[in-house]
């Protein structure tokens, strides 16, 4: 019994000091992100616009919380955020004919309908004299439901204008309504980052952090539907999707508080940002293509246990 209980002890031993490596922090956020989604259908050549749709975030609030685990060096992040259902912004729609004029000019409130996100990342601690490197990999899915009401435009196909040939929106003989049918969009991205974060001390209790990324691969799927005008029918849908290599960018910057032992506040920006990246419009022998700019505001409270 002795030799067992001895044992027992000299195992405990070697494990404390690994249990002492292991730390874990919850941290409630809030934030704010400002931006834009652009969705686009091109011309058969891909070269031409034929239409395009700006949804924006201005802004679009958010609540999550975010959990961290380091494993002496080794750090695993993950977060999750749920959109607030409010107006967030506007959708502008714009229609361009064969031969380049915008016929078409409509603005719209943009209403955040379902929106939420989750990521998961895992980076490796390398301590610099006073600076602390972090290469990390990380998966994000973002999923946006935007729907438009209370919307108002200028048609000058030649469908709405007076004359029945194509004009411009401007045009003294396009149509004005003052009353849209609904255009909701769900969009759904899959970001897979690479990159560094870069920890710099202030002092004992400020913290600056940044951080630079790139998506060796990305994917986006588009469905955006117009109703009819009891705007409880589907007129029509336009489904695309894009696989993007390199082409989506993460940057970061931040700052952390430390409060107490167990206790910091802290400030982070994330931008995620790209061009438009051509895909393909599904049921058509044409292109569609998205952009992206998102400015992500977020500030937390971390606990540490």
């Amino acid at each position: 019994m002795k030799k067992s209980f001895l044992l027992l002890i000299i195992h405990l031993g070697f494990l404390f000091p690994l249990a002492a490596q292991i730390n874990f922090s919850i941290e409630p956020i809030i934030s704010s992100s400002l931006g834009k989604y652009d969705e686009y259908v091109l011309s058969f050549s891909g070269k031409g616009m034929v239409s395009k749709l700006e949804w924006q975030e201005l802004p679009l609030f958010k609540i999550g919380t975010a959990a961290e685990l380091s494993i002496n060096s080794f750090l695993i992040n993950g977060d999750f955020f749920y959109g607030l259902p409010f107006n967030c912004g506007k959708m502008f729609d714009f229609d361009w004919n064969d031969y380049g004029i915008k016929t078409t000019y409509s603005i719209s409130n943009n209403y955040a309908k379902r929106n939420y996100s989750f990521s998961l990342s895992a980076g490796y601690k390398f301590e610099l004299v006073k600076i602390t490197l972090v290469p990390q990999i990380s998966f994000e899915y973002v999923y946006d439901f935007f729907q438009t009401n209370e919307g108002h435009g200028w048609y000058g196909s030649e469908k709405y204008s007076k004359t029945g040939v194509d004009v411009s929106w401007d045009s003294p003989d396009a149509r004005y309504y003052k009353k849209l049918s609904r255009i909701s969009l769900s969009r759904k991205n899959w970001y897979f980052f690479s990159g560094i974060n870069i920890f710099i001390p202030m002092s004992d209790k400020f913290l600056v952090h940044a951080g630079s990324f790139i998506a060796p691969f990305a994917y986006t799927y588009n469905s955006d539907y117009h109703y009819d005008d009891n705007g409880k029918n589907q007129d029509f849908y336009l489904n695309s999707n894009q696989n993007m290599l390199f082409s989506r960018f993460k940057e970061s910057l931040g700052f952390k508080y430390k409060i107490n032992q167990k206790i910091s506040a802290s400030f982070t920006t994330n931008i995620i940002f790209g061009d438009i990246q051509k895909g393909i419009l599904e049921g058509w022998e044409q292109y569609a293509g998205t952009d992206v700019f998102l400015a992500d505001m977020r500030f937390g409270i971390k606990i540490n246990f």
